[in-house]
C-alpha cells in the first residue's frame, strides 16, 4: 500500500493518548528517547527533566523532546495522592519519520513552551487518539495526515509572525500562568523571576511590555476576581471571601475592591441578591 507519494514527508505515530493521574506516577528514559515526544499538560502539575534539570510543569506547558533526549516524569507524591482529585492530566504523542525530522529541523524548539489551552489543538489530538485505537482498521495514511496537521497547528499556535520561536511570548505567558496558579498565596517578584530564570528587572519589564500592567497589579486583579467568584457562588462571609482570595487585610481588600469595582463588597453582594 502506498501511504504517501512523498516519502520524505512521511510521519509515523508510534503511540498517542490522554493520561489522567489520581495517584503518584513515575517514568523515565534517562538513556535517551527513541522517538519524538510531545506532551501537553492539560490539568494539574508534574515535574519533568527539562534541559537536564527536574522542573515543575504547569497547565499549558507543551514539552517537546527529540530522539536521544533524556526524559523523566514525576507526578505527585504519596502525601498528595487522592482518589477525589486529579493530580495531573496530559495529552502525549510519540512519533517519528522524515516528516517529523523536517518539522523539527525547521524550528529546533526549546523543550518547554507555554501555550494557552487551545480546544482546536486538543481536538486534533483527540482525533489522533481515536484513529490509533482502531486496532484492526487503523489507517496509517490518516494517522500521517492528522499528525502533520497537529504539527502544523503547533507551529500556528506557538510561532511568532516571522516564523521563528518568539521566546519572549513563551516567557510572558509562563509568568502569567504562574501568577494565576499562585495568586492566592504569597507571591514575590523574586519567586516569579526565579521561576522563569531571569532577573527581577527583566521579568517585570517583559511582563509590563506584553500585558500593559505590572506583575503585582495583575496578581491583585486575579485576587479581586476570585473574591467576586467566592461572593457570587459560595456561602462564605465577605471576610472569608477576601482571605481565601489571598488578602490578609480586609480593610485593604475593601479599599481595593471599592476602587476597582466602583462599589463596596457589601454593595456588590447586595446587588447579586437583588437580581
Amino acid at each position: 500500500m502506498e501511504l504517501n507519494e512523498d516519502s520524505k514527508m512521511m510521519t509515523e505515530v508510534k503511540s498517542v493518548g490522554y493520561a489522567i493521574h489520581f495517584k503518584p506516577f513515575y517514568t523515565d528514559s534517562k538513556s535517551g528517547l527513541h522517538d519524538y515526544l510531545i506532551r501537553y499538560q492539560s490539568q494539574g502539575e508534574s515535574k519533568a527533566l527539562i534541559n537536564g534539570r527536574l522542573e515543575k510543569v504547569i497547565t499549558g506547558d507543551l514539552l517537546i523532546y527529540k530522539p536521544g533526549d533524556p526524559y523523566e516524569l514525576i507526578i505527585g507524591n504519596h502525601e498528595e495522592a487522592s482518589q477525589m482529585s486529579c493530580l495531573s492530566a496530559d495529552y502525549f504523542i510519540l512519533c517519528n519519520g522524515p516528516g517529523v525530522d523536517n518539522w523539527w529541523a525547521k524550528h529546533a524548539f526549546p523543550q518547554r513552551i507555554s501555550v494557552p489551552i487551545d480546544e482546536a489543538l486538543l481536538n486534533i489530538w483527540k482525533q489522533l487518539i481515536y484513529e490509533k485505537r482502531r486496532v484492526r482498521d487503523e489507517d496509517l495514511l490518516v494517522n500521517d495526515y492528522l499528525l502533520r496537521i497537529l504539527l502544523r497547528y503547533i507551529d500556528r499556535v506557538i510561532l511568532g509572525n516571522n516564523g521563528s520561536v518568539d521566546t519572549r511570548l513563551f516567557i510572558t505567558h509562563r509568568i502569567k500562568q504562574y501568577l494565576e496558579l499562585h495568586a492566592t498565596g504569597t507571591v514575590t517578584l523574586k519567586q516569579v523571576a526565579d521561576y522563569v530564570g531571569l532577573s527581577v528587572s527583566r521579568t517585570t519589564h517583559l511582563f509590563k511590555e506584553a500585558f500593559g500592567q505590572s506583575i503585582m497589579d495583575y496578581v491583585l486583579d486575579i485576587r479581586i476576581h476570585i473574591a467576586c467568584e467566592r461572593i457570587r457562588y459560595s456561602a462564605m462571609t465577605l471576610e472569608q471571601s477576601a482571605e481565601s482570595a489571598g488578602f490578609n487585610s480586609y480593610s485593604y481588600f475593601y479599599r481595593l475592591f471599592r476602587k476597582r469595582m466602583g462599589m463596596s463588597p457589601k454593595q456588590y453582594q447586595d446587588e447579586l441578591i437583588a437580581k
